[in-house]
């Protein structure tokens, strides 16, 4: 494991470009599925943090799962470009319901 730990981004052309610029290891997929090739390299071990769009989370979850237990990398799923959301939210509401035993609003307010 190198002394200085990665930042990775997957997902589409469109959703990851901007994230280049910014010095992040960039893995461009034209198709989710093709997340699951470059998945090894990026758990050996120089990777801090993986953020991954939605639909490439979606695409590699059970993968994601059986790392569950290492402390890197960090996996995050973040929105891909123009993408409504979901996945992350989803995750988030399973990791509150687990930890406190029942589900939580949304926020959003009857009318």
């Amino acid at each position: 494991m190198s002394e200085k730990l990665l930042i990775a981004v997957v997902g589409d052309a469109t959703s990851v470009a901007g994230f280049r610029p910014l010095g992040f290891d960039v893995r461009v997929v034209e198709h989710s599925e093709a997340a699951r090739d470059v998945w090894p390299e990026l758990i050996a071990g120089d990777h801090g943090v993986v953020f991954v769009t939605e639909p490439v989370y979606a695409a590699i979850a059970d993968l994601v799962a059986e790392g569950v237990d290492r402390a890197v990398p960090a996996v995050t799923v973040i929105p891909a470009a123009g993408s409504a959301g979901g996945v992350g939210a989803a995750k988030l509401n399973r990791a509150i319901e687990r930890a406190l035993g029942i589900s939580v609003a949304s926020g959003e307010e009857d009318s």
